[in-house]
């Protein structure tokens, strides 16, 4: 059988894979663990021929920058991304770290099973595109990646200042995107557009270093 590490920091969807292994009758759990930053140890010491790796996860590192290591290091470990979030940048990023395949917990057609059966035969699957997230009056299409990127910071809960300072904008372009985001989104102001922002699952502040 299929040696699968699981990497997933939510107990329900890390049980849940764990139980779809067991009754696939075709794949064994190598490992199941909630952080990202100890998948390459345990390739190191352990036999795995696919790893489920979920993007936001414990840990200091991120599952796409964890899955872009261990291909490196070990090009026929077969990765599948699952991720609930759909944040824009998530599907280029995974093409670049060289992953497999990538799979929306609540929204693919195709079940995880058929995925993994499907890469381990040597298919690469990817959407076609993010999906889209409704956010007040604008779908996450309308938006500019400056904009992206703008947003991104204000749920990180950085200011005016820090995000002109973080992009290398004014303090005046910046309040103009918001500006922008307030306008076609139909929010009162940025808290409430970080709040609906976060709880759609749309994009995840930026990870950044201590």
């Amino acid at each position: 059988m299929k040696q699968v590490l699981i990497v997933e920091d939510q107990r329900m969807p890390r049980e849940n894979m764990e139980r779809m292994l067991i009754e696939s009758g075709r794949y064994a759990l190598t490992a199941s663990v909630n952080g990202a930053d100890v998948a390459f140890t345990i390739c190191q010491k352990q036999p795995v021929d696919l790893i489920l790796m979920d993007v936001c996860t414990a840990g200091n590192k991120d599952g796409i920058d964890a899955a872009a290591d261990i291909k490196r290091s070990y090009p026929n470990i077969k990765i599948v991304v699952v991720t609930s979030m759909v944040e824009v940048s998530y599907l280029d990023r995974a093409r670049h770290a060289g992953v497999d395949s990538f799979w929306y917990k609540d929204i693919s057609p195709m079940s995880l099973l058929e995925v993994m059966d499907r890469t381990m035969e040597g298919e690469r699957l990817f959407p076609d595109k993010t999906p889209e997230v409704q956010l007040g009056n604008a779908t996450s299409s309308e938006f500019t990646s400056k904009e992206i990127e703008v947003l991104r910071l204000i749920c990180d809960g950085l200011e005016y200042r820090e995000i002109a300072e973080d992009l290398g904008i004014t303090e005046r372009t910046v309040k103009y995107h918001v500006s922008n985001l307030l306008s076609k989104t139909g929010y009162a102001n940025k808290t409430r557009l970080a709040i609906a922002v976060t709880n759609r699952n749309f994009i995840i502040p930026k990870i950044r270093d201590e």
